[in-house]
């Protein structure tokens, strides 16, 4: 696949879209710098300690960005993992008399074990479900703390001492100030690191479509999971800190205000953006606290309001309006036109040997497959069988069940009756992104493309995936298609091949078996050639099986070797092209080929 060449001003705003998170971190970094160190090196007691709460509370927005955007996982709860991280290292140390680095430690652990019981509803429940569950959490949290007085000392709290941490020495900073602000500064370059790697991108896939992300073979549950442990990490390190921070804690500084700060940080930041909680934390936290402290009892109702005003006046935030501000105030972008040049030379360069044993097996194989929505029979005992390294079309009208039969055959939608093969093991109860696991790829009716992602990054995370490497994909035939992809908006590219972008994405992930559904809609007819060639070589070259769902007929008899004809939930034919031609049955379905 390749991309147009762009004017060198259109490039050069497109490398500086790509490097906005890198932007976004130096500055964010330069902030909390400043505004940590500064004050100290002033000798202003007072806003030193306000801006080591300020840095410690953005390591946790910045948690509960990562969790929001990222991992799309809506939780209002983290103030309480907060907490917990914070009075297990503070009784540790207190009651347990160890030293404060086990204390850190047993804390972490403790934040790990808060975000495990959180991650546990997060496989059942989405959105705003979960966040009323730990919403529940972080308003009995407190009141917990309180009940275990025996540990917690109640609303008396615990004391510790910590003065030495707040003796300056090293550059004339304190060691807590030195702690804090390098945790500040750790969390916004991991959040951008992770971003970036592998389980970044299969984080934000599985949350913008959990149906791509299976088809990639990745669990949708295992990620929010992840999601949620990697964020209670950090959140307890952030925890950890703020007894050292105070000096104290107590229930009280761990009501569920603490929670909604944490997350309306992200909202009025910007979410998504990685200096957005630096921006949001000094917004609701400087202003209601600090600026306002005559008003501190009204924090939640100071909260709202802001949050209010600033989300009627910026709804993408306040870093995510001034970046759409940026981008408007230059000349708009031509839509790039893709090709498939790029696939049909990696197709060609690996070659896949096949055998003829393995050309006479069943690559697909489904019996008596039925399937009902309520009273419509989708499936109404289907026989589909499709042989290895063959291209085999699916046709029929719309509502006939092709796609239906292609979410039977993916996992997508599990079979009331019938028995699925897919590559000899049965598969009728496996879940979708296991089925992924034995060589299976799939594109959907709506392609699933990732706008916060580069166009490269889209097509990247197919070659996430396990299979590659089996399937000899190497750096030196994909460098050419990063260099032209990198930095590139999947908002550039017209609908119609926003396709291209998916059929490539499930190419690279190496699959021995394809079910695409309608993936020519939208092309051009010199799309439509290349698309064909494409196929072709697919099978010729590099073996592998394809099923092809799609409306031009005349696509479809050019390059398949056998064809099905579904009609309302039934094979009415199925064969070769010859026997589909002669078949009274679907004659009267298609008058010609070529209008489906």
């Amino acid at each position: 696949m390749s991309a147009s060449t762009p004017p060198p001003f259109t490039a050069a705003i497109e490398r500086l879209s790509v490097n906005r998170d890198t932007r976004q971190l130096l500055a964010a970094c330069i902030l909390v710098l400043v505004s940590g160190c500064l004050p100290e090196w002033l000798r202003d007691d007072y806003w030193t300690h306000s801006f080591q709460l300020v840095n410690l509370f953005i390591a946790v927005a910045v948690c509960q960005n990562l969790l929001m955007h990222d991992a799309g996982q809506s939780s209002f709860g983290q103030g309480a993992i907060f907490g917990v991280a914070a009075y297990g290292a503070a009784i540790a140390t207190h009651s347990a008399s160890l030293h404060y680095g086990v204390g850190v430690l047993i804390g972490v652990a403790c934040a790990l074990i808060a975000g495990f019981l959180y991650a546990l509803p997060a496989l059942r429940v989405q959105g705003y479900y979960l966040g009323f569950v730990t919403l529940s959490a972080a308003t009995v949290f407190p009141e917990m703390l309180v009940a275990l007085n025996q540990y917690t000392n109640g609303v008396n709290g615990i004391s510790i001492n910590f003065n030495r941490w707040h003796d300056r020495s090293l550059l004339g900073l304190s060691p807590i100030t030195l702690l804090v602000t390098g945790l500040a500064c750790a969390s916004l370059a991991a959040h951008l690191l992770i971003r970036r790697t592998a389980l970044g991108r299969r984080l934000h896939v599985a949350a913008i479509s959990p149906e791509a992300a299976q088809s990639l073979g990745v669990s949708p549950g295992l990620m929010r999971f992840t999601a949620f442990l990697l964020v209670s990490i950090g959140t307890g390190l952030a925890g950890t800190l703020y007894a050292p921070v105070v000096g104290f804690i107590s229930p009280v500084a761990f009501h569920l205000d603490t929670s909604v700060l944490f997350f309306l940080a992200v909202i009025v930041g910007g979410r998504g953006h990685i200096m957005g909680p630096v921006v949001g934390v000094w917004v609701l936290y400087l202003l209601p606290n600090i600026l306002l402290a005559e008003l501190n009892q009204y924090r939640l109702l100071a909260y709202g309001v802001a949050a209010l005003v600033f989300m009627l006046a910026m709804p993408d935030g306040i870093i995510g309006t001034y970046e759409r501000w940026r981008r408007k105030r230059h000349t708009s972008q031509p839509e790039l036109r893709l090709g498939l040049d790029g696939l049909l030379d990696m197709a060609r360069i690996h070659p896949r040997q096949t055998t003829g044993q393995r050309d006479n097996s069943w690559a697909v194989e489904l019996k008596g497959g039925r399937k009902s929505y309520g009273a419509v029979s989708a499936l109404d005992g289907v026989d589909f069988r499709v042989r290895r390294h063959q291209i085999h079309g699916l046709v029929g009208a719309n509502g006939s069940g092709k796609t239906t039969l292609l979410n039977a055959l993916s996992g997508f939608a599990r079979l009331d009756a019938g028995s699925l093969q897919i590559a000899g093991t049965e598969v009728s109860r496996m879940a979708a992104h296991r089925i992924v696991g034995l060589g299976l790829g799939r594109t959907f009716q709506q392609p699933r493309v990732f706008a916060a992602m580069s166009l490269w990054e889209n097509v990247q995370v197919g070659l996430d995936a396990h299979r590659v490497n089996a399937a000899g994909w190497t750096g030196a035939t994909t460098a050419s298609l990063k260099e032209s992809l990198s930095g590139r908006s999947v908002e550039l590219v017209p609908h119609g091949q926003r396709r291209l972008v998916e059929l490539m994405r499930v190419v690279l992930t190496g699959a021995d078996i394809l079910l695409l559904d309608e993936p020519a809609a939208g092309l051009s007819p010199l799309e439509r050639e290349q698309f064909k060639s494409l196929l072709i070589r697919l099978r010729d070259e590099l073996g592998t099986t394809i099923v092809l769902v799609e409306h031009d007929l005349d696509l479809v008899w050019g390059i398949a070797d056998t064809i099905t004809v579904l009609e309302t939930g039934k094979v009415v034919a199925n064969g070769s092209k010859a026997d589909i031609d002669s078949n009274p049955a679907v004659r009267r379905l298609f008058i010609q080929p070529g209008h489906a």
